[in-house]
């Protein structure tokens, strides 16, 4: 329907003009047609690029229009970067301020409150309602993207519980709830108080089907060949009038080879890409890291107009990746399902190369389920630029092609169900509430635990058999206290929650300072690289995979270093996991002796994008360490972890701190600087343009900005790190 047409809020109407929209979808007008732009709760299920964030924002339009606050929460640090980059310039152009604010746990955010629109994840706002700002009252309406998360068993305790506490902390404010898919929304609406919406439009219509033996069944029974083709090259080729291919693979190494099987196939085939552009992209790739075998693999394929895209790869390649993706540049790209859970790339076709995925808990492959497959589906059909969208799965046969269609095509996806029955990841937030509602009972933390799904679906009585024995262990361990009938968090359960780590990882960290101390003390003992051990050791501290090859190597390491708690109190199930700690320390130790990405990925199979991963996760628990040990005065140890955290954030030796602090000095023009003779801010700030532009890497743009730079900083030069 036109936008004329439409009956809106005047404030709202304007706006949306002035973005440039000229009619309302279905999502949209649904929201208009229940009255809900002004007032009232809602969750909102619908396709992927049906506009359902702009049914959305019709609702923040209005509350900001009113002077009010809007919180927008999203599951993934890239789609809030994707979000930011949207919303920005748009509010900006009413008038409005927009923040995003991601990573960085131990941080209250109190001057968000200035800020009229704030673009976060759920782990973040999490631990920003840990720190208790001001603002928080003062938020009008809140959006949860993506709430189908709340079934993951990895975040979802952490988003069940932020939105539970959140409708405690601010009842009045406005809850939007959207996501895709969500089979049982009327449980959903009732967790949040909300209207639930569902609406089946999308603005290009997406057909199922399965690929056999070089001919496509579709979902009504008619079927399509695929000439002189009884594998994927031809359903690809296909696809090549003007179309884009997305292929999914279960494995990164199967995506990569996949990428590398259709670059093969393009160059065969004489397919006609944009050969400049791609071949300026690939050599800024091998520029960045030379030394790195994965941007050699992503180079060579993305000259042929194809690309690879999974976890393992840096930000600047995922970046590049997506950015050729969307403007057009790239005709195939082979993914992983991360991509159908991150940022919105669709394709006039998605191939599902493989339904099978590998379970460790188990120990053999099953099935993917059936809402990751409408996930990935969900990507088919490029607004703008398709008629159609189309979602193949592949079978062998006849007989499996009709167990797919089954299983996937005409199944609907599975209920969302609450993840919170997780112990584990329970007592962190049950310590969350008693620091956030201090003085508290059991009573008062039931009644926060009432607002959680886990309540709806399982039964009030069910949840609160966990919750006694958690407060008996946060009581044991120094976390909470009992005074008369009242809980109140201890200094350290306080600073614990604070932090934003597992309670059981802090227990570690008081029992590894005084065997810390000691090692520090004695300087023929290797701390760094048993503090680097430790870490992997931690709950928090996702683990590291092995290759076959590694084993005798990395185990000639397990008498070498000096645990720093006993290996039999250690929360380690195998020799296996000690191995992989062991691993994660020596790749870390690699890193801050300043060995380049493709030396570790060469070295330790450790890949740029999963090396980023663990160098802020190690950064994060460090940091977290010397919180505790400063708690508990142990004044040395503190500096020690420090200067290690800070190490490890840039990747440096100790004699590379002064300069990395420098904005824009990362740890190779580091290395050039000081290998030349400038060794802190003062030198720098001090040195002469032409000569500093000399140098490799440097040039003359760069040099003059560092020099004004050191020159703010040359006042405090001396360094901060030494213990």
């Amino acid at each position: 329907m036109l936008l004329e047409q439409v009956s809106l809020p005047k404030e709202v109407k304007n706006a949306l003009r002035k973005w440039g929209f000229i009619e309302l979808f279905p999502p949209q007008l649904e929201i208009v047609k229940r009255k809900l732009i002004s007032s009232g709760n809602f969750v909102l299920a619908a396709p992927t690029a049906s506009g359902k964030t702009l049914a959305a924002e019709l609702a923040m339009l209005n509350e900001l229009y009113g002077g009010g606050k809007i919180v927008y929460v999203v599951p993934l640090r890239a789609l809030a970067a994707e979000k930011f980059s949207s919303f920005y310039p748009r509010y900006k152009g009413l008038g409005f301020s927009v923040r995003i604010s991601v990573g960085d746990y131990d941080s209250s955010e109190e001057p968000l409150g200035k800020h009229d629109l704030i673009i976060t994840t759920y782990e973040k706002f999490d631990s920003i309602l840990r720190h208790q700002p001001s603002w928080i009252g003062d938020i009008s309406a809140i959006v949860f993207d993506e709430i189908h998360y709340v079934a993951d068993e990895g975040r979802g305790p952490a988003i069940e519980m932020t939105v539970a506490k959140f409708m405690d902390l601010n009842e009045d404010s406005r809850r939007i709830a959207l996501s895709a898919t969500i089979q049982n929304i009327d449980e959903i609406a009732e967790w949040l108080e909300a209207q639930p919406i569902v609406v089946e439009w999308r603005p290009v219509p997406l057909k199922y089907g399965v690929f056999c033996r070089g001919e496509v069944i579709f979902e009504d029974g008619k079927r399509y060949s695929i000439h002189n083709s009884r594998d994927l090259s031809g359903l690809i080729l296909d696809c090549l009038d003007g179309g884009q291919v997305l292929v999914f693979y279960m494995r990164r190494k199967a995506a990569v080879s996949g990428a590398k099987k259709i670059a093969k196939l393009f160059r065969k085939h004489e397919v006609k890409v944009e050969k400049e552009v791609l071949e300026e992209k690939a050599n800024e790739l091998i520029e960045e890291e030379p030394s790195s075998h994965l941007a050699q693999e992503l180079a060579n394929v993305l000259r042929c107009g194809v690309a690879f895209h999974h976890a393992g790869l840096s930000h600047k390649m995922r970046a590049l990746v997506e950015d050729l993706f969307r403007k057009r540049f790239l005709l195939a790209l082979t993914a992983t399902p991360t991509l159908a859970a991150g940022v919105n790339l669709p394709a006039r076709r998605v191939i599902i190369a493989s339904y099978m995925r590998y379970d460790s808990m188990v120990g053999y492959s099953r099935p993917i389920s059936t809402m990751e497959f409408k996930q990935m589906a969900g990507r088919a059909g490029r607004p703008d630029y398709d008629e159609i969208g189309e979602a193949f799965l592949i079978a062998r046969s006849e007989t499996e092609a009709k167990k797919l269609f089954e299983r996937f095509v005409f199944a609907p996806p599975e209920p969302i169900s609450s993840s919170l029955h997780s112990v584990t990841k329970l007592r962190a937030q049950i310590l969350s509430l008693v620091a956030l509602k201090e003085p508290t009972n059991a009573r008062e933390i039931g009644e926060v635990l009432k607002r959680t799904l886990f309540s709806i679906q399982g039964g009030h009585k069910l949840i609160m058999r966990i919750v006694n024995p958690i407060l008996e262990f946060l009581q044991k361990n120094g976390m909470i206290e009992r005074v008369g009938g009242a809980l109140l968090a201890t200094k350290l359960g306080r600073r614990v929650s604070q932090l934003y780590i597992d309670p059981m990882s802090a227990i570690m960290m008081v029992e590894a300072m005084d065997p810390a101390d000691r090692i520090l003390r004695n300087s023929n003992h290797d701390l760094e690289l048993s503090v680097l051990q430790f870490i992997g050791m931690l709950p928090d501290m996702p683990k590291l995979s092995l290759r076959r090859r590694e084993f005798d190597k990395i185990g000639f390491m397990m008498d070498e270093i000096d645990y720093l708690i006993p290996l039999t109190e250690a929360p380690l199930a195998s020799s296996y996991e000690l191995l992989q700690t062991i691993k994660l320390a020596l790749t870390l130790k690699a890193w801050i002796n300043e060995r380049s990405f493709g030396e570790i990925e060469e070295r330790f199979g450790v890949e740029p994008g999963d090396l980023h991963n663990v160098v802020q996760n190690t950064v994060w628990l460090i940091y977290s360490f010397s919180e505790i040990v400063r708690l508990f005065q142990k004044k040395k140890l503190h500096r020690y972890l420090e200067m290690l955290m800070n190490r490890v954030k840039h990747g440096v030796k100790e004699e590379l701190l002064d300069i990395v602090k420098i904005p824009g000095i990362g740890r190779r023009r580091g290395r050039v600087l000081y290998d030349a003779g400038y060794t802190s801010p003062a030198e720098i700030a001090q040195a002469d343009v032409a000569r500093l532009a000399s140098l490799p890497g440097i040039g003359e743009k760069i040099a003059s900005r560092i020099i004004q730079l050191a020159r703010e900083l040359s006042g405090g030069a001396g360094s901060s790190y030494r213990v």
